[in-house]
C-alpha cells in the first residue's frame, strides 16, 4: 500500500530534509496519495502512501500514539485488523482512524512484537521507533510479500522500501558475490543479502531490532515449515473428498472476502488459469462490478479467449492490453529500475508491469492475484511426475556411484561430470536455497506423516526462494505503476490447509487425464475441484500457461552491445577480455550478461531509460520462433568509437 523509509544517523544530527525529500521522490510510484516526511535529531522517516482502507488523512503516516513516544511507519494490509481492533477496543484502547495501520501500531505497544507478529494476517514492512528506549524495530511478513532492506554506513542505519530510496544515504554498490552467484545460474538472493554491497534484505518472517548503542539482533518468528500440524493434518484424512472440497471452498470464500475489502477499488488480475479465475468467481459473489484485468501476450501462448470466457460467464467486465513481442526487450530498463535485480528468472515481468499501467488508468487501486497456488498445490506440470523421475534418477545415481567404484577403470567409464560444480554453486549463492532445503528437511523428519508424503516437503520447498522471487515481482512490477497486488491463496489458515492437505488432494491419479507433461495426474485437483462449482470445466481443468514466453531465448544480440565501461567495470575485466568471453559464451551466459550491462546501468548508474532502450533496439534482435538459436556472432553493425574494443 506505500513505500517507507527511515534514517538512524550516528551523530544524532537532524536528518537533511532535502535528502529525505529526495527518497521520497524515489519512492513517489508507490504512494502518491500522501507524502509525508519526518525528521528530527538523529531520526528520518518517510512515507509514500497509497490508500485502500481509511482512506482519509487521518490514516497518513508516520503514525504516532498519543504519547508522541512511538512512531510506526508500516507497508502492507492486516486482513485480520477488524478483529484486533475489537480486542484492543475491549481492553480500552480508543481509535482516532479506521486504518488498520494505527490498529497494528497500539497492538505492538500493547502486547509487544513477540505477541503481536504471529497474530497477523497479511502482508506488512514496517518500523517502530521507540523515542524513549532509541530502539527501532523492523519486520516483515511470513511469506515476504512485502519487501524490506537496510543498509549500514559510517553516517547510521537506513532501512526502506526499495533500495533506491537510499541512494542520497549509501554508496550504492554491486555485490560481488551476488553477481558471480547470477552468472552460476543462481535466480538472486531473497532473503540476506542482495544485490548491493552492505545492503540487506529482511527475511520473511523476521523481526530486527536496532538498539540505541547500534547494535543489531535478528531472530524469525515464522518460518514456512512452522505450517506442519500433525493435529491439522490428521483431521484432513478423516475427511471425505467431498469434504475436503467444501472446506477449501469455505477457507478461499472467507480469504477472498477478506483480500477484496477496502476503501478503494479493487480489482482482480485475469489470466484465464485455474487460480485467478476462481478467485473471480468467487469475488464477484459480493462485487457485481469487479473489473478484471488482463495481458495479452501476442502468439501461441495468449490466454485472451480463456479470460474472455469467464468475463462473459461471471457477466464481468474484462480489460486487455497487448502485450507484443517487442515489449519484452524495450521494458527491460523499467522492470529493472523497479524489480533492482537482474530479472531473467522471470521474463514476464514486462506482462504484470503492463496490467498494472492498465489498472491504474481505470482508476483501480489493488489487484487479487492467484499467486502461491502452485505452491501450495503443486501446480508445476513437472511435479506431477516427480515421483517417477526422482525414482529414476535415484536408482541412475546409485548404478553409476557403483561402477565409479571399480577399482581402475571406474571414474573412466562414468566420469563425475559434476565435480564440485553444484557445491561451488552453493557458496555462490549465500548457501540461500541449500538452507532452505536443510531447514525444511529437518522439520520433516520430525513429523513421521511428512515423511510418509514427499508432496508435504515438495509444497514446503516451493514456499521458500521460488515464492519470495515471485512476490518481488509481484509487487515491484505492481508498485512500478501505483498497484497493490493481493494474495488470497496466502491467507494464514489456507496456507496451514494446503501444507497439510494429503497429497492426493493435490495430485490425483485420473485415467481420464491425457495431460502430456503428467498423464493420468490432475495437478491441483482440490482448487479445480472447487473451481468447477463456480465455473465452467473447460476453464476449471485448463493446464497453466501463466504468461509463457520464449523471447529471452530468441535473442539475437550484437557482440558490440557488451563493450561498454559498465560491463567490463562490473567484471574487472579488459574490453577485449570481455569481446573473447562473450565470443565463447553459450546464449544463457549472453543473456545474463545483458542482464547485468541493464543493471548497472540502470541500477547503479541511474542511467535514464531511453538511452537504455535505444541501445537495445540498436543491438538486439528477436528470432523468430521457427528459427533455431543463433551461434554467438561479431557485429556486422557499425560500431562508434566507444563502443570498439581496447
Amino acid at each position: 500500500m506505500c513505500g517507507i523509509f527511515g534514517a538512524l544517523l550516528t551523530d544524532k544530527t537532524t536528518p537533511d530534509r532535502k535528502s529525505l525529500a529526495l527518497s521520497a521522490d524515489l519512492l513517489q510510484h508507490r504512494g502518491p496519495d500522501a507524502n509525508v516526511i519526518h525528521s528530527e535529531p538523529g531520526l528520518g522517516l518517510v512515507h509514500a502512501r497509497l490508500s485502500l482502507v481509511d482512506v482519509s488523512s487521518r490514516g497518513n503516516q508516520p503514525f504516532w500514539d498519543t504519547s508522541k513516544r512511538y512512531v510506526l511507519v508500516f507497508n502492507g494490509e492486516i486482513y485480520n485488523f477488524r478483529e484486533l481492533r475489537a480486542e484492543l477496543e475491549a481492553q480500552g484502547q480508543q481509535f482516532i482512524s479506521n486504518s488498520d495501520t494505527e490498529v497494528l501500531l497500539y497492538h505492538l505497544i500493547r502486547h509487544g512484537a513477540e505477541a503481536t507478529l504471529p497474530r497477523l494476517n497479511g502482508m506488512f514492512a514496517f518500523s517502530l521507533f521507540d523515542r524513549e528506549q532509541g530502539t527501532m524495530l523492523l519486520a516483515r511478513d511470513r511469506f515476504g510479500m512485502k519487501p524490506l532492506f537496510y543498509g549500514l554506513s559510517e553516517r547510521g542505519f537506513f532501512f526502506s522500501s526499495e533500495v533506491k530510496a537510499m541512494r542520497p544515504w549509501v554508496n550504492i554498490q554491486p555485490d560481488l558475490s551476488s553477481v558471480h552467484a547470477y552468472l552460476m545460474k543462481f535466480g538472486g538472493p531473497t532473503k540476506g543479502r542482495s544485490f548491493y554491497n552492505q545492503i540487506k534484505s529482511l527475511a520473511p518472517g523476521t523481526m530486527l531490532i536496532r538498539e540505541a548503542s547500534g547494535e543489531i539482533n535478528d531472530r524469525s518468528f515464522f518460518q514456512v515449515q512452522d505450517f506442519i500440524d500433525e493435529n491439522e493434518n490428521e483431521r484432513l484424512k478423516r475427511m471425505s473428498a467431498s469434504q475436503i472440497v467444501d472446506e477449501f471452498d469455505r477457507l478461499m470464500t472467507e480469504s477472498v472476502d477478506a483480500h477484496a475489502f477496502a476503501d478503494a477499488k479493487v480489482g482482480a488480475f485475469c489470466s484465464g488459469g485455474v487460480d485467478s479465475s476462481l478467485i473471480v468467481a468467487i469475488a464477484a459473489k459480493k462485487n457485481p462490478d469487479l473489473a478484471l484485468f488482463h495481458a495479452n501476450v501476442k502468439g501461441h501462448w495468449s490466454e485472451l479467449d480463456p479470460a474472455t470466457a469467464l468475463a462473459d460467464h461471471l457477466g464481468l467486465s474484462i480489460h486487455a492490453v497487448d502485450v507484443e513481442e517487442q515489449d519484452f526487450v524495450d521494458s527491460i530498463p523499467k522492470v529493472m529500475r523497479h524489480y533492482e535485480y537482474p530479472f531473467t528468472y522471470h521474463p514476464n515481468c514486462a506482462p504484470l508491469m503492463m496490467i498494472a499501467q492498465l489498472a491504474r488508468d481505470n482508476g483501480v487501486k489493488g489487484l487479487l492475484s492467484g499467486e502461491g497456488s502452485d505452491e501450495l498445490f503443486l501446480g508445476y506440470p513437472w511435479l506431477g511426475r516427480k515421483q517417477i523421475t526422482d525414482a529414476y534418477d535415484a536408482a541412475s545415481g546409485t548404478i553409476g556411484g557403483l561402477l565409479r567404484k571399480i577399482p581402475g577403470i571406474g571414474p573412466i567409464m562414468l566420469p563425475d561430470r559434476m565435480g564440485n560444480f553444484q557445491d561451488v554453486k552453493d557458496i555462490a549463492n549465500g548457501l540461500e536455497i541449500l538452507e532452505d532445503q536443510l531447514a525444511v528437511s529437518e522439520r520433516v523428519k520430525q513429523h513421521p506423516f511428512a515423511q510418509r508424503d514427499p508432496k508435504i516437503g515438495w509444497t514446503l520447498d516451493y514456499l521458500n526462494h521460488h515464492l519470495r522471487t515471485l512476490l518481488l515481482r509481484n509487487d515491484t512490477m505492481g508498485m512500478a505503476a501505483s498497484i497493490e497486488a493481493r494474495f488470497p491463496f496466502l491467507d494464514n489458515d489456507l496456507a496451514r490447509f494446503g501444507v497439510n492437505l494429503p497429497g492426493k488432494h493435490k495430485l490425483k491419479f485420473s485415467p481420464l487425464v491425457f495431460e502430456k507433461a503428467h498423464p493420468f495426474v490432475r495437478d491441483k485437483w482440490v482448487v479445480r475441484a472447487v473451481a468447477d462449482r463456480y465455473i465452467p470445466k473447460h476453464l476449471s481443468q485448463r493446464i497453466k500457461v501463466g504468461f509463457w514466453t520464449t523471447v529471452f531465448q530468441r535473442l539475437d544480440i550484437d557482440d558490440a552491445f557488451y563493450q561498454s565501461d559498465a560491463l567490463a567495470d562490473l567484471l574487472g575485466l579488459s574490453k577485449r577480455q570481455i569481446a573473447r568471453l562473450v565470443e565463447n559464451a553459450s546464449h544463457d551466459l549472453r543473456l545474463r550478461l545483458l542482464h547485468l550491462d541493464i543493471w548497472m546501468r540502470t541500477c547503479i548508474q541511474d542511467e535514464a531509460a531511453d538511452l537504455s532502450i535505444s541501445r537495445l533496439r540498436d543491438m538486439v534482435e528477436i528470432r523468430s520462433e521457427k528459427v533455431g538459436p543463433a551461434p554467438s556472432r561479431k557485429s556486422n553493425r557499425p560500431r562508434s568509437a566507444a563502443s570498439a574494443p581496447v
